[in-house]
């Protein structure tokens, strides 16, 4: 079984039926002026590659290593309530 062929000007004005025969028969020849001039087929899918997401934990131990005493908060809590 020979591949499906597909004119230049299909390709141009109608890609998405090129791609359902090139997914259909795994590949197409596109034609110019009747003259077969190229293959098209798919090509080898790579995995995309995920970048890690960041530890946002670790950045907030960084940043306070240890946590607030009760004191220190409600004093904290005294200094922002702000009495305008």
């Amino acid at each position: 079984m020979s591949a499906p062929t597909v004119t230049v000007r299909e390709l141009r004005t109608d890609f998405r039926s090129v791609k359902r025969k090139i997914e259909q028969f795994g590949m197409v020849t596109i034609t110019d002026n009747g003259v077969p001039s190229f293959d098209m087929m798919p090509s080898a899918k790579r995995p995309k590659k995920r970048r890690p997401l960041p530890d946002y934990y670790a950045r907030l131990q960084q940043e306070q290593p240890v946590p607030l005493t009760t004191e220190q908060a409600r004093q904290l809590h005294e200094e922002n309530r702000g009495d305008r």
